[in-house]
């Protein structure tokens, strides 16, 4: 009996999960949680929410450097920086007593770890990994985003309440370097190449034929879009906009949907749990966009994502989002939605600019969209601080 091998390209889609899931539900979901007890020492959500912001900026700056080192080196360095960048920043935020350390804290060791373990080399891996599957690809690496939210959220609520925020800052920056550097230092690598492989899994060109291989490497390199070219292309501006506004309204969704259940009387751990479950929503999300992008019209795909998240929304502003049944609703509606955001975006800048420069383009498109974030977020706060 034998036994077909994996392709490889699975295991990057692991690793790419794994990463995901820490940078994204430390980063983003566990914040919701940190933030009432942040707030109560620094002086309010607005100020919280700006040193947030500050992070957010300098992710994109980072992003732009990053997004190069990744197309010349492979994600795989860029990664194992980032998780040691970012386990570093946890330990010292255990420590910050002013509101200026805090700022420099998330801005510097906390933005740089994140930048290097996030989106940009985790897609820009997958996407040279994968072509015809790449939806599915992407649906499953970036599954780990929402999955980040189902454990961390609630482990951050369960470690705040039982050691303080502090000393929970401390056991998840020791987190961080357990679960991300021992996947990518096992199986991290730049490209199929270096295996003698082609994406997808194909089967390598024979002894018989070796031109097979090298006439596909450059099929690619005619079809990636430079970086200097896609910026001046109206592709490039019609997925930064669209991804920045929603990124923006979903951003300032996730990290005051805790905030917002408790000041409406729900109790600091169910009001965790409903992040919860809306992250798990995420996953679902993620794998069925995934699965349509490879089967449908990816701008179709696109606008039903996007209208679903404007009703999910609308249905959180105007509904009693006490109400049991109409929580529920908007958690499988919205959840399912908002879960399948990186998915497009990912796939969309690999189906309109190629996978050779995937990391370059990415990186410059991430300021435009954390611009967006970052004006948004603070913004939602500071409302929310003069309205009450």
């Amino acid at each position: 009996m034998t036994f077909r091998r994996v392709y490889h390209g699975w295991c990057i889609v692991l690793v790419a999960f794994v990463c995901h899931a820490v940078n994204t539900g430390l980063i983003f979901y566990a914040w919701s949680v940190f933030l009432t007890p942040l707030a109560a020492v620094f002086g309010g959500r607005g100020r919280v929410a700006g040193a947030y912001a500050s992070m957010q900026l300098a992710c994109a700056a980072y992003g732009i450097a990053i997004g190069r080192v990744v197309d010349r080196r492979g994600a795989r360095p860029v990664e194992i920086a980032g998780a040691i960048s970012l386990a570093t920043g946890f330990l010292l935020l255990a420590r910050v007593r002013s509101l200026p350390a805090l700022y420099g804290c998330l801005a510097v060791p906390v933005a740089l770890g994140s930048t290097c373990i996030g989106g940009l080399p985790n897609n820009a891996a997958v996407a040279r990994w994968f072509v015809r599957k790449r939806g599915r690809a992407l649906g499953f690496s970036t599954a780990g985003i929402s999955a980040g939210g189902i454990l961390f959220a609630p482990l951050a609520q369960f470690l705040i309440e039982r050691v303080g925020w502090r000393d929970a800052y401390a056991l998840l920056g020791l987190t961080v370097a357990a679960l991300v550097l021992p996947p990518v230092l096992a199986f991290m690598r730049r490209d199929p190449a270096e295996l003698g492989l082609l994406p997808d899994g194909e089967p390598p060109p024979s002894s018989g034929n070796p031109g097979a291989g090298v006439a596909f490497f450059e099929r690619e390199r005619e079809r990636s879009v430079r970086p200097q070219v896609a910026v001046r292309e109206a592709n490039f501006w019609l997925l930064a906009a669209p991804f920045g506004l929603t990124m923006a309204g979903l951003s300032s969704v996730l990290l005051y949907q805790i905030p917002l259940l408790r000041d409406r009387g729900m109790p600091a751990d169910r009001a965790a749990l409903v992040l919860g479950a809306t992250a798990a929503m995420g996953v679902v999300g993620k794998l069925g966009f995934g699965a349509l992008l490879d089967r449908f019209d990816q701008r179709r795909v696109a606008a039903a994502c996007f209208c679903l998240q404007a009703a999910g929304v609308l249905l959180l502003w105007l509904g009693p989002i006490h109400s049991g049944p109409l929580l529920a609703c908007y958690v499988v509606l919205y959840g399912y939605a908002m879960g399948g955001n990186a998915t497009l975006q990912a796939s969309l800048v690999g189906e309109a600019f190629g996978r050779l420069h995937y990391g370059a383009i990415a990186g410059r498109m991430a300021p435009l969209i954390v611009v967006a974030q970052a004006i948004g977020v603070p913004a939602t706060g500071f409302v929310r601080d003069l309205t009450g």
